[in-house]
């Protein structure tokens, strides 16, 4: 009888078992696309010899490597402030400073930061991501070799190691990015704002208090928001502003010569930012401690930053 029980009994796994197979196998696909690709770009770039490349549109796809090697070497400060070796859980919280990556998408910025170079991240994006998997899919495949096998063999032993990692230095804020208006922040008659929290939310303001530094990589509408947010506690920030939305923001301007002045007068007239140059120049003049430079890769790549002095 029991022999016969034991014949109908399935090979039932355990949860930890199958997220241990779905890791490695997710692995082992990113190591594998990566040589086709390589396999496949070799090909194509001999077949057509000398040619122009036939890709559409810019090419991107590593900006948030370029980026992310560009923060380290402008600002860092960072690695000081907001590197963690620590095995503690709470080394994640907002109570730490971290850097604070601001309409951050599907996470790739925040997975190198996090993951490739060991430094609390906090991320506010009104979607949620999947760090984990944006990390093993998108990241992984870009890295070299033989730090693709020493992640293999680290998840062979420890399956939720890359979930491990994230829970001691990551979190994220779903939620969106915006300061008060105007309207809502008084004055005590000598020009100081007595409005206590610049954001509605008192978790989107504790973590622009703790920022070591707060990026914003194709930030879109939160872009100006994030400088509203640096001059306000003097924080070290970067931009590389992207979509300008110029119906949505109608209060940028920017001065440029008057070619119709006429007589060798030297006088400006005021238009509206509408195109991505205009935008970052609008951006540049609102203060003077405000630096500009174009970053390595291709598309959007104007960086505006400013070290918080």
């Amino acid at each position: 009888m029991e022999a016969s029980i034991n014949t109908i009994i399935p090979d039932v796994k355990t949860k930890e078992q199958k997220r241990e197979e779905g890791r490695r196998r997710a692995l082992e696909m990113a190591i594998a696309k990566q040589s086709n690709e390589s396999n496949t770009c070799s090909q194509n770039s001999k077949r057509r010899g000398n040619r122009k490349s036939d890709r559409h549109g810019a090419r991107n796809q590593d900006r948030h490597k370029h980026f992310a090697k560009w923060i380290l070497d402008k600002f860092p400060h960072i690695v000081r402030e907001c590197s963690s070796s620590s095995s503690s859980a709470d080394e994640a919280t907002m109570n730490n400073m971290h850097v604070l990556d601001i309409a951050g998408g599907k996470g790739e910025l925040s997975a190198r930061l996090a993951l490739c170079h060991s430094l609390r991240v906090v991320m506010i994006d009104p979607r949620p991501a999947d760090v984990a998997s944006v990390y093993l899919n998108s990241v992984v495949p870009k890295l070299p070799k033989k730090w693709q096998h020493s992640l293999e063999e680290r998840l062979k032993h420890t399956p939720s190691f890359i979930e491990d990692e994230l829970d001691k230095r990551f979190s994220q804020l779903v939620t969106c990015f915006s300061v008060a208006s105007d309207d809502d922040i008084c004055s005590d008659g000598d020009g100081v704002d007595c409005k206590v929290l610049l954001f509605e939310d008192e978790a989107v303001e504790k973590a622009v208090r703790n920022a070591s530094l707060i990026i914003g990589l194709h930030a879109d509408g939160a872009t100006e928001a994030i400088v509203d947010a640096a001059l306000r506690y003097n924080k070290p920030f970067v931009i590389v502003p992207c979509c300008v939305f110029p119906n949505l923001f109608r209060h940028r301007f920017i001065y440029v010569e008057d070619d119709d002045a006429g007589n060798g007068n030297e006088k400006k007239k005021k238009v509206a930012a509408r195109t991505h140059e205009q935008f970052c120049q609008y951006l540049l003049d609102r203060d003077d401690r405000f630096r500009q430079e174009v970053l390595p890769f291709e598309g959007r790549n104007v960086a505006i930053w400013w070290d918080g002095k």
